[in-house]
């Protein structure tokens, strides 16, 4: 698992996070893609399940689509 590779993944998915239509719907779909690596996509996930108020539900048999949802009133 290079640092570089799970740095651009992160940032990735911390965009879509952030952009205004999943900020409104709070809600936001994750696709693991070819580039990367099986490694850092399950680091990921093991990271998005440790934050609180993040519910994260497969959308494949393969975990690689994942939808993540939040409740920004329960992160107060």
């Amino acid at each position: 698992m290079g640092i570089q590779s799970y740095e651009k993944l992160v940032l990735r998915v911390k965009r879509k996070i952030g952009s205004p239509d999943a900020q409104s719907r709070h809600c936001v779909e994750i696709q693991r893609q070819a580039e990367d690596a099986a490694e850092d996509w399950a680091q990921l996930l093991a990271d998005l399940g440790t934050v609180e108020n993040v519910t994260m539900i497969p959308l494949d048999d393969k975990g690689e689509s994942v939808r993540l949802r939040w409740n920004p009133e329960e992160a107060m």
